[in-house]
């Protein structure tokens, strides 16, 4: 297993991303837009941030991969406009008949949680802007693949000269701890997450975790 540069393995991250876009599954369902739903989740990276990322290669087949960006106003940015563009989209969709029940469903949750994870913004340290985005797939949801992306992100947080990062985990029930030591850092805020929590048909939380790469460092030391 090995870490490497995620420029040229942009397709295989967007494959994984669909694969395990619900909670480590694919959705059981077509969703109506998905091509403009990628492109606010994963375009900033792949484009603008594709020299911060990294892949988890496992025997040739791409595992896992670590996102991170320390340009909070250009990623700001881009989702903002990528959120105006899937808004007209799904509501064109809509209008003509061309959406299904779920995918309804869908998008109406993740509207749900954007205005939570706008809130949740407000628990952050003011001087903490970048974040990291990392996902292993489930046949390989292992302590090692994790860590060696959480050391990934850590090392890109230093060489942009930053001290701190934030990210997000989704939880199921009371299963949070394995998940936090794999990862390291300090909850800052919990709240649940309503689309993953119809998904999945239990409750799902989502974790908000600050992770000081310094005293991460010097507790490893």
């Amino acid at each position: 297993m090995r870490v490497l540069p995620a420029k040229g393995s942009e397709n295989c991250i967007r494959t994984l991303f669909w694969e395990t876009v619900s909670i480590g599954n694919p959705l059981p369902f077509t969703l109506s837009c998905a091509r403009r739903y990628e492109e606010l989740g994963l375009g900033w990276y792949l484009t603008q941030g594709i020299g911060d990322a990294a892949v988890v290669e496992r025997d040739g087949n791409v595992i896992g991969y670590g996102l991170f960006c320390a340009d909070a106003r250009s990623f700001r940015k881009h989702q903002n406009r990528q959120m105006i563009l899937l808004t007209i989209e799904v509501l064109f969709a809509f209008f003509t008949f061309r959406t299904n029940v779920e995918s309804r469903r869908f998008y109406w949750f993740r509207i749900c949680d954007s205005f939570t994870i706008f809130r949740s913004r407000n628990t952050l340290p003011k001087d903490v802007h970048a974040h990291a985005h990392l996902n292993v797939n489930r046949a390989n949801h292992d302590a090692f693949a994790a860590r060696m992306l959480r050391d990934h992100s850590d090392a890109m947080c230093r060489r942009h000269g930053l001290s701190s990062y934030f990210g997000e985990m989704n939880a199921i029930g009371g299963k949070r701890m394995l998940s936090l030591r794999r990862v390291g850092g300090d909850v800052v805020n919990e709240s649940r997450n309503f689309t993953f929590s119809w998904l999945a048909g239990s409750q799902v939380r989502r974790l908000t975790l600050v992770r000081t790469v310094d005293k991460q460092r010097e507790m490893a030391a």
